[in-house]
This record gives structure tokens, C-alpha cells and sequence, in this order.
């Protein structure tokens, strides 16, 4: 089975963009092995963004990609918290 890495980038909470790789990974480990490398260098360029890395089978990348041609957008699986209120 072969996976393909897509990293989530935002940079402020409506503003999201993915990047698809295009090399295809034998298996989730070594697709989220060669993600480690891809955080470090996205977290240095882009200090101030959020951003996550998914490994996808072919699928599953399908799905996403209809998803988003279909007017859906680019999300964190798990965003930023909301502001706190001040006042309880």
C-alpha cells in the first residue's frame, strides 16, 4: 500500500493551504518518518502558522481531494483553542 504525505499549513484560523508530496511512501511508518524532517523545516520557515501532517493511502487522498474540489477547505484535525473568555 502506498501512502502520500499532505501537510495542513495555516496561517491564521481562515487561512489554511496543503501541500501534497508527490514521492509515495511503501508505508505509514516511513511516510511519518520522513514527516518529521518536513515539521522542523515548515516550523522554522513559518514560525507564526500552525499546521499538521497527515500520511493518506491512496483512498483516502481521494476522498480528501473530492472533498476540497467540492468546495470543502484545508483544516486542522485538531485547531487552536478559541480565545478564553475573560470574564466566567
Amino acid at each position: 500500500m502506498n501512502f502520500t504525505m499532505v501537510m495542513i499549513i495555516c496561517f491564521s484560523t481562515s487561512v489554511c493551504q496543503a501541500i501534497f508530496d508527490d514521492t509515495k511512501f511503501s508505508s505509514y511508518d516511513e511516510c511519518y518518518e520522513s514527516s518529521r524532517s518536513s515539521v522542523s523545516f515548515m516550523a522554522e520557515m513559518y514560525p507564526d502558522s500552525s499546521g499538521e501532517i497527515r500520511c493518506l493511502t491512496g483512498e483516502e487522498l481521494a476522498i480528501y481531494k473530492e472533498y476540497i474540489e467540492q468546495g470543502g477547505k484545508h483544516q486542522l484535525t485538531n485547531p487552536e483553542p478559541e480565545e478564553l473568555p475573560t470574564n466566567i
